[in-house]
């Protein structure tokens, strides 16, 4: 009788960790950080000192083991800083807060990981997001996720679904941009915090922005881009479009 040798799981890749200081914030770097994610600008320059986890060849099992070390930082290395150890700054532009997490990935890593259910998860885990609230906040946090790979760091337009045969060159465009090594590495962050009975989730992608006064205020069947912003507005409390059109914060109740 011939017995299968046993599948054992793949070895995951060790989080590395780390420690970032900062004594001092640069004033355009706090000013930035308190535009974006609406911070009080006396406490965005404040010094600040968080554990953090370095993850690289990202997946999901890494990531949630990298969040589960409760550190304030866990950023996804590129292909570039994995080698080099030089870390791109711009995730660092959120001071850390004693109630909250700050998830950064490249954006091939972030378009198949279900980000929103990843981020959900980990707040039902910290016990700040009850079952019953879930649904509209995983939701609306899909849509903004969905927004910034696609639109933001991807530069495919909402117009190209309206062209004939649009479905087929969304694809087309999709696949294109997934396979494009820059647009792979550009990042995706995520800024959850919460305070009391209220939680602040930020999206921020590194595209070319948007115009945020085209926004529709009310449903518009011609219209060809921002029925996604409607959708997250009946969902949140209220939706904060900032930096350009490349920060969506969305406020919601607990």
């Amino acid at each position: 009788m011939n017995i299968e040798p046993a599948l054992t799981a793949p070895t995951l890749p060790p989080a590395r960790a780390f420690c970032v200081v900062r004594d001092r914030v640069p004033a355009d770097i706090a000013a930035r950080a308190a535009a974006r994610f609406g911070l009080a600008k006396e406490g965005a320059g404040a010094s600040r000192s968080t554990a953090a986890m370095l993850v690289a060849e990202a997946s999901r099992d890494t990531v949630r083991r990298a969040l589960d070390q409760n550190s304030f930082l866990t950023v996804e290395l590129t292909e570039l800083e994995d080698t080099t150890g030089a870390i791109d700054g711009d995730w660092l532009g959120a001071p850390p807060v004693e109630h909250g997490f700050y998830l950064s990935l490249t954006t091939g890593t972030a378009y198949g990981m279900q980000c929103a259910v990843l981020v959900c998860d980990e707040l039902a885990r910290r016990g700040v997001l009850r079952p019953e609230r879930r649904g509209n906040i995983e939701l609306c946090l899909h849509e903004a996720i969905a927004n910034a790979i696609v639109h933001g760091n991807m530069g495919i337009p909402s117009s190209a679904k309206e062209q004939p045969e649009g479905y087929r060159l969304f694809g087309q465009l999709l696949k294109e941009r997934l396979g494009d090594h820059d647009v792979r590495q550009r990042r995706l962050d995520i800024f959850a915090r919460w305070a009391g009975d209220s939680l602040n989730i930020a999206v921020v992608d590194q595209g070319g922005g948007f115009d945020t006064s085209a926004l529709p205020e009310q449903a518009d069947g011609n219209a060809h881009s921002g029925r996604g912003f409607l959708f997250m507005r009946a969902l949140a409390k209220r939706v904060s479009v900032t930096d350009g059109g490349r920060c969506t914060v969305l406020h919601f109740d607990l």
